[in-house]
């Protein structure tokens, strides 16, 4: 897991696809999924819960409100989720 901080104050936290740590949302495995089948949980999730969700420019997919960010990453043959999650400014 990596931190990023601005101002002195904890910004992100970027886990890793194969070493985690591993965290859920609704039972989901949010770190070291298939990247498909992660996004395709989000969506699920925001249209179940009413959640804000965007596409960054490279499509990595966002639920907003929650401040988690679904990342991919290349494992061999295979493209894993690695989540990230982000502090709102001010928080």
């Amino acid at each position: 897991m990596k931190a990023f901080y601005d101002a002195g104050k904890l910004a992100c936290a970027a886990l890793d696809a194969v070493v985690g740590p591993r965290v859920f949302l609704a039972g989901f495995p949010l770190a070291g999924s298939h990247y498909g089948q992660g996004q395709q949980f989000l969506l699920d999730h925001a249209a179940g819960h009413g959640n804000w969700f965007l596409f960054t420019s490279d499509g990595s997919l966002s639920l907003t409100d929650l401040g988690i960010l679904l990342r991919s990453q290349r494992v061999g043959e295979a493209w894993l989720t690695r989540p990230l999650f982000v502090v709102a400014p001010g928080k």
